[in-house]
């Protein structure tokens, strides 16, 4: 009798165990990407200080999923924008450019309902990576490079419909702000 005991504990703890599990399988939740319109604009700061003209401004906006990130972390803006980086050729299915200029320097948008977002959502990103090249883009040797930022996609980050990224002297900039957490 005490044998059967010990194997009736010993199956009850087994399902236990396997309830308790599915449960909080079932309790975790996907990171679900949010569609946001993604407003881009250059800064004053950018402008040439002899002719006050804006020069040559590229930006990629690259949808990255989570197992990307540290690629995309450690991506080198002056390698991204080389014109014979790789990894750059190989995203750009997944990447919107944005190009301003002295003739063109008017804020850009990407709206969320680019056909981009149906790409980014397959690929299951999470973050958007910020890349922006021009010449008068000051670089602080030995800290993180302006040039580059990154922030979080989801609809557990954001309270809004529009992000707005400023591009400045000192780098790129999130303006808008997010969810305060709790």
């Amino acid at each position: 009798m005490n044998q059967t005991l010990w194997r009736m504990v010993r199956v009850a703890a087994v399902l236990a165990g396997v309830l308790i599990a599915s449960g909080l399988v079932g309790c975790t939740t996907k990171l679900k990407l949010g569609r946001y319109d993604l407003a881009v604009t250059p800064d004053a700061s950018l402008r040439d200080s002899g002719s006050g003209k804006l020069p040559l401004v590229e930006v990629d906006l690259i949808g990255v999923s989570e197992n990307e990130i540290a690629t995309w972390t450690a991506q080198s803006v002056d390698q991204h924008f080389s014109g014979e980086n790789a990894r750059r050729a190989a995203a750009k299915e997944y990447t919107r450019t944005f190009t301003f200029s002295q003739d063109d320097a008017v804020a850009k948008t990407l709206a969320a309902n680019d056909p981009i977002y149906q790409v980014w959502e397959k690929r299951g990103v999470t973050t958007l990576f910020v890349f922006a090249s021009a010449r008068t883009f000051r670089v602080s040797p030995g800290g993180p490079d302006g040039r580059r930022l990154s922030i979080p996609m989801t609809t557990d980050k954001w309270e809004v419909r529009k992000i707005d990224l400023v591009l400045k002297s000192g780098g790129v900039e999130c303006a808008t702000a997010m969810k305060v957490v709790k």
